[in-house]
């Protein structure tokens, strides 16, 4: 046998791990699969912002989407199919172009409602009779906003009163906080400190300092400075300068566009991502009142033309992974980009979904399990792509895998799921914090779903869930142990805020 040489030997040791190691990169560099669903009935062209939301209450999530067109159409899910119903719920199939969708309760009936954003030609409101149909209320209760070029919407509770109230973002004036009071709006924007001027695409609302109150970020265009609001407990005041938030020097032709709120590193607190003309951020939330922005250094790299962005744990790892699309290339020859970063653990590994069925949008992003079989599938939208459709796909993550998951609904103490930016947290048997997870308040390009949130698993069989409420008195914290997921097969953990 020939002898080898100890440096020889651990060259070849070295090029093993190498080996190894690309392997292991290689294979999660695999475009994991997705089949599109119903296909004829998700084709129609110009999709801009797609919501999921269970309007009727029957237990799945169903889908809005607002076109280029005008048409507003929401998709009823009867058992994993899905009808527009738009026509006959009394949504409008053409007219101004609606570039943002909202769902929340605002007169607390138990039945969500509509906002649809326009360009410019005035907001509407379609509030909901019983899930019977929707009617148009936005002009009598004041939140149409003629002028408003209205970009992310958020139906949340910026003063803890337990009522939602509405945010719009504009593009091309001042941005509106509207006060709900028993069903009707006041817009004290001015008084709130939130009326900012410069030209906001994306808004994302969280705590990011842990004080009990929903700040609010903002992506803002044109050359502009980005902005986070802290919420002084009634005003707002923008210390993103402070915190180095606002953004790299631009040209004004870069900016942002919009971010997305998750916990990527699995430590408890809120991270932010910014999709940008120009470079990304990523800004991990150093649990201290203070953000880093790392980027680059953790595999989000590219200086792009980005839409829109999501995060969602599409292979139930355990680890949030990041969906975003857009545009690369010159100003006068930029064609649709689509981009999944894959979580390792901590750091990013961008997955090539070229020849996916996931290379399919330029707007929207909305993860949701509308089939509740565990995993979660995917709703994207083409405003601009030749391709015309705005698909449904569903994530074919194998059995064994897509069953290690739980959803949970945060309710508020009427059994409502109206508990936007609320926080819910999932300890293993002995203690260890495994995940977090925010009660949605928008994100995926001007879009804000009313939905369950989820967790992959891994193979964690037993957990405590925690969930977070913002009240007038506080952070108010409620606990269930000895959670068994696969005892959530199918359906969702509930949780109601106590009284």
């Amino acid at each position: 046998m020939a002898k080898i040489g100890i440096g020889k030997f651990l060259g070849i040791i070295g090029i093993g791990v190498l080996l190894s190691a690309a392997m292991e990169v290689n294979a999660q560099s695999v475009a994991p699969k997705f089949e599109p669903v119903q296909p004829d009935v998700f084709s129609h062209n110009m999709a801009l912002s797609n919501a999921w939301g269970d309007f009727d209450n029957d237990g799945d999530l169903d889908l809005a989407i607002s076109f280029k067109t005008g048409d507003i159409r929401l998709y009823r899910n009867d058992n994993g199919m899905f009808t527009n119903i738009g026509p006959e719920m009394g949504l409008p199939q053409a007219g101004k172009e609606t570039r943002s969708i909202a769902w929340g309760d605002f007169n607390e009936d138990g039945f969500l409602d509509l906002y649809v954003g326009s360009n410019q030609n005035g907001n509407e409101l379609y509030r909901s009779n019983g899930a019977k149909s929707f009617t148009e209320v936005g002009v009598a209760l004041g939140v149409d906003v003629p002028k408003v070029s209205t970009r992310q919407i958020s139906w949340i509770d910026y003063d803890n009163d337990g009522t939602v109230d509405l945010f719009v973002a504009d593009r091309v004036g001042k941005n509106r906080l509207f006060k709900n009071e028993n069903g009707r709006f006041t817009d004290i924007s001015e008084k709130t400190g939130l009326d900012d001027a410069r030209p906001t695409v994306g808004a994302c609302w969280f705590d990011y300092n842990g004080d009990g109150l929903l700040d609010l970020f903002l992506a803002n265009q044109s050359g502009t400075t980005d902005a986070l609001y802290k919420n002084m407990g009634g005003t707002f005041v923008d210390v993103a300068p402070m915190l180095g938030m606002e953004g790299e020097k631009r040209t004004t032709d870069e900016g942002g566009v919009d971010c997305t709120v998750g916990d990527y590193d699995n430590d408890g607190d809120f991270d932010l991502f910014v999709a940008n003309y120009g470079r990304n951020y990523l800004y991990e939330n150093d649990g201290a009142g203070g953000f880093r922005e790392l980027s680059e250094r953790l595999g989000i790299s590219g200086d792009d033309h980005l839409v829109g962005a999501s995060w969602g744990d599409y292979d139930n790892d355990g680890y949030l992974d990041l969906y975003a699309t857009g545009y690369t290339g010159p100003a006068d020859n930029r064609k649709p980009v689509d981009r999944l970063f894959h979580n390792d653990g901590g750091a990013f590994t961008e997955i090539d979904i070229s020849s996916s069925p996931l290379n399919a949008a330029d707007h929207g992003i909305q993860w949701a399990d509308f089939d509740m079989d565990g995993d979660l599938d995917i709703s994207l939208t083409e405003g601009y792509n030749v391709k015309g459709r705005h698909p449904l796909l569903k994530n074919m993550l194998h059995n064994d895998d897509s069953h290690h998951s739980l959803q949970v609904e945060v309710l508020d103490s009427a059994g409502r799921p109206s508990r936007a930016g609320a926080e819910v947290r999932l300890f293993d048997m002995d203690g260890k914090l495994l995940a977090t997870r925010l009660v949605p308040t928008g994100d995926g390009y001007n879009s804000h779903s009313n939905m369950p949130v989820h967790f992959g698993l891994g193979k964690i069989n037993y957990v405590t869930v925690e969930v977070t409420y913002l009240t007038a008195e506080g952070r108010k914290i409620q606990t269930l142990k000895d959670v068994i997921p696969d005892d959530y097969n199918g359906r969702v953990l509930k949780i109601m805020q106590g009284k």
